[in-house]
């Protein structure tokens, strides 16, 4: 109720923006305290909200900054009692195109939506720090990470699990990112590796929290910077907006780097010429999907030595999907060339719309 309450004001405070574009010489009314009868929110804390604490109800000014130097929020605001007249008025009009951009943003769907049942769909894994994350906050950014996935129509891949299948290896006690990444994308098949290095909240409120994480494409082997996220907290309550917003920008980062290569999967055994494969109808595979298999590949670099695009080889020879098993497992046959190794990419030969 309250965010509706608050969109209705925001839309009133948009109409007299664009009253004041019109022809009017005032500006929309951001400061007033006063509540107009059946609101619940009056003009300025509508302009608290989505102005001076966005995190409230957005992640997307988060999503637009481009430094990696933590935000906090208080060094924005600090000293804008001493301004002058004219730079109240300069910030005043920097506020209304932030109101405009926010609530464009908020209202006009930037967030990812349902997709068709046939798209193939990509694993992103969250592996916490357990020295740097606390248990109980753990579960709680990965609570927030498997509801979130379906906002985004990615497949969520718990930590446990990915813990799991690195427990038979030495990976995890070497620190080896590259072994880490390189099982994880076998098996259970993740394309995107969330790292979460560190996460602090207050023990007293109000107070600030604080949270240093990044990603890794475990496709290309690389991992993008890292990212640190600080934000100011009332109460306890925010602590799960805060994880939000961690959340959602390890997937939003994952997704703007996934045109970096197609879709793709791995073998992860073969028993009696069946092969199997670490992905499945939830994938989005079907029965008598072909997959290429790809033994070689390479990165293109940009001019600033970032990757801008992965190059697969020819294929080796071609699998197709037999049947689907487990919660998102397939198994193929070989129907030409040469069989798969678990290095090899697997990609499908149709084209997901």
């Amino acid at each position: 109720m309250k965010a509706v309450s608050v969109r209705r004001q925001v839309s009133m405070l948009i109409l007299l923006f664009v009253a004041g574009a019109a022809g009017c010489a005032s500006s929309p009314d951001i400061v007033t305290r006063e509540k107009a009868p059946g609101q619940k929110y009056s003009a300025a804390e509508v302009r608290e909200i989505l102005l001076d604490h966005p995190f409230l109800l957005s992640g997307d000014y988060f999503r637009e900054r481009q430094d990696l130097k933590p935000f906090v929020l208080s060094d924005v605001l600090a000293g804008s009692g001493k301004e002058s007249t004219q730079a109240v008025k300069e910030s005043q009009e920097a506020q209304e195109k932030r109101l405009a951009k926010l609530e464009a943003a908020v209202f006009e769907g930037r967030r990812a939506q349902p997709l068709s049942g046939d798209v193939l769909r990509w694993k992103v894994g969250f592996l916490m720090d357990t020295q740097g994350v606390p248990s109980y906050l753990a579960d709680r950014l990965l609570s927030q990470a498997d509801r979130l996935s379906v906002t985004y129509d990615v497949l969520f891949v718990h930590h446990r699990d990915l813990e799991q299948v690195l427990s038979q290896t030495d990976c995890l006690q070497r620190h080896d990112l590259g072994c880490i990444v390189r099982i994880t994308a076998v098996y259970p098949g993740a394309r995107f590796i969330a790292l979460v290095e560190s996460l602090t909240v207050p023990s007293t409120y109000p107070g600030t929290a604080q949270a240093r994480f990044g990603v890794v494409d475990a496709g290309i082997g690389y991992r993008f910077p890292l990212q640190q996220m600080e934000m100011p907290l009332k109460e306890e309550a925010d602590v799960n907006t805060f994880l939000e917003l961690v959340v959602r920008r390890s997937y939003e980062q994952a997704l703007d780097h996934k045109g970096l290569m197609p879709w793709t999967t791995h073998v992860f055994s073969d028993q009696n010429g069946e092969y199997f494969v670490s992905a499945g109808h939830r994938s989005g595979l079907m029965v008598g999907d072909l997959l290429e298999v790809i033994q070689e590949g390479r990165v293109v670099n940009s001019p600033t030595g970032t990757p801008a695009a992965w190059i697969p080889g020819k294929a080796k020879g071609q699998l197709r999907v037999e049947r689907l098993f487990g919660e998102d497992l397939a198994v193929c046959r070989l129907i030409s060339g040469q069989p798969p190794t678990m290095d090899d990419w697997l990609i499908p030969t149709r084209v997901a719309r």
